[in-house]
């Protein structure tokens, strides 16, 4: 008896240490990052008012662009360009939603095969919202994914942006997540925050 008691301590024993050793491991993915740990970085607009953050190896465009912000990523496979306004530049009784769809007819005009491939979405953040439309058009005999996203703040709603994120299409699927993760990280500089170029 001692012996069969003696191994249902050692079994439930071993179960409690496993469910510990599994518990550990399940929370330890759910711990916020500590900034120390977090290699992404944060780009502004040409004039500093807006930054958005971005992953590591990621780097500003040289030379002229006619963008606001131009960022590649590490190995130049994708890119976002910012356009900055002003939403006191609308036309009186113009929507900023008017803006775009100018990126995006401005756009067309200068792609073949441009057609929609995810429909328009808004997402509300505390602090945001976004409308993205992505669409496929072909280049130089290459097709890309361009995503759309204009971004309204909350807490300053003069100041209106219009993201153009670039992949190929066979990256789409690992690209995507990125570009989201991108726009939801706009957010207006503070006073207090350092400029970090």
């Amino acid at each position: 008896m001692n012996t069969v008691a003696g191994q249902t301590m050692k079994r439930s024993s071993i179960m409690k240490r496993l469910i510990v050793v599994v518990a550990i491991l399940t929370m330890a993915g759910c711990w916020p990052r500590s900034s120390g740990d977090d290699k992404s970085q944060y780009f502004a607009t040409a004039n500093g008012s807006v930054e958005l953050r971005f992953p590591a190896g990621w780097h500003k465009a040289r030379g002229d662009n006619p963008y606001d912000l131009q960022c590649f990523s590490a190995n130049e496979g994708m890119t976002t360009g910012v356009f900055q306004f002003a939403k006191t530049d609308l036309a009186e009784g113009a929507i900023s939603h008017k803006l775009l769809e100018q990126q995006v007819n401005d756009l067309r005009s200068k792609r073949e095969n441009f057609k929609i491939l995810e429909d328009e979405q808004v997402v509300r953040l505390k602090d945001k919202t976004l409308t993205t439309v992505v669409y496929s058009g072909e280049k130089d005999s290459s097709r890309y994914y361009y995503r759309f996203t204009l971004v309204e703040f909350t807490e300053n709603p003069e100041i209106l942006l219009v993201v153009l994120q670039v992949s190929i299409p066979s990256s789409w699927a690992k690209d995507k997540p990125i570009h989201e993760e991108i726009t939801k990280s706009a957010r207006i500089r503070s006073e207090e925050t350092p400029r970090r170029s």
